[in-house]
């Protein structure tokens, strides 16, 4: 049995290293006829655990109400997914998770009834030195493709990783490279997306999904997302140190936290880190290879990081 697991830790490790991605392309999706009015109302929505690609999509908004449009900006599961048909354009925004779109997501996106001929775009957020980032876009992008929309535009902006496993493992020096991102530039590239996403839009401008060849693509989402969890020995709640404020619940995307038992089913978890990450009490008891896990918040304290917060944005933003 001890052989059998080293064995499958070994293959897991293997699949993990198997990052380089190869310099072709491939141009996917077919020319949808766009509806030839003027934008004059949309819809920015995201997924998003520890606020990156939230903050994102709420400055992208910011920059498309600046040009007169009447904008609606969420997350995902708190818009109606009917209601996405009603808008002249629509923006989608998801972190770039174990090397693809999180499979929550995905899920909410095949629910969108037919946006025939709506102009769409997508971004993605990505940690460090990412993986897989433009591939994940050109996915998200895909996504709202099928569902009849019209590409005019796809962007990925990085940020300081939330794994939270990197710091806990201590690896912390190799996050705390990217602890200036977001900075100004990046918000200067967020609105300049959305200024050219419109403009696109007003002019009937597509563009093409042009996805690289990439490894990581074998290696995305499942099997990831279970190399990860093999190396999870301990994942529950501390019932000594739980407010019991709901965060944990809130966050998982997977329904996989029954807090009145104070119990995570492991099974149903897809290794998010979302309830390690959000806990206000670091009340999510968790260990990986042996070593306790603390979450983004407690990282960001700890190190002293504030992230700026663009100026069409509430202070309070966090």
């Amino acid at each position: 049995m001890e052989d059998r697991r080293l064995f499958l830790k070994k293959s897991a490790l293997t699949l993990m290293t198997l990052s380089m991605p190869m310099v072709l392309s491939c141009k996917t999706g077919a020319t949808i006829k766009m509806n030839p009015k003027k934008p004059k109302k949309a819809v920015v929505f995201w997924y998003s655990q520890t606020g990156n690609t939230e903050r994102a999509g709420r400055l992208i908004a910011e920059t498309l109400k600046n040009n007169s449009l009447k904008v609606e900006a969420s997350e995902y599961r708190e818009i109606d997914p009917e209601s996405v048909a009603d808008y002249d354009l629509i923006i989608a925004g998801s972190p770039v998770y174990y090397y693809d779109v999180p499979a929550n997501f995905k899920k909410w996106l095949h629910s969108l009834p037919g946006i025939v001929g709506i102009p769409c775009a997508a971004y993605v957020t990505f940690g460090g030195t990412g993986g897989n980032q433009h591939n994940t876009a050109c996915t998200l992008l895909e996504l709202l493709s099928d569902k009849g929309g019209a590409p005019v535009g796809m962007e990925t902006f990085g940020n300081m990783s939330t794994f939270a496993i990197t710091w806990s493992s201590g690896n912390a020096n190799r996050v705390l490279q990217y602890k200036h991102l977001p900075d100004e530039d990046s918000y200067g590239r967020m609105r300049d997306f959305a200024s050219s996403v419109l403009n696109r839009a007003k002019l009937g401008q597509q563009i093409e999904i042009d996805k690289e060849i990439d490894f990581r693509d074998l290696i995305k989402n499942s099997p990831s997302i279970w190399s990860t969890k093999l190396f999870i020995s301990r994942h529950t709640i501390n019932r000594e140190k739980c407010v019991e404020c709901g965060t944990c619940v809130k966050k998982c995307p997977a329904d996989a936290i029954d807090l009145s038992k104070y119990y995570v089913d492991t099974d149903r978890c897809i290794a998010c880190l979302g309830c390690v990450n959000n806990c206000p009490a670091q009340a999510v008891d968790m260990a990986f290879m042996g070593k306790e896990i603390y979450g983004y918040k407690e990282f960001v304290r700890r190190n002293r990081i504030q992230v700026p917060v663009p100026k069409e944005l509430s202070p309070d933003f966090s």
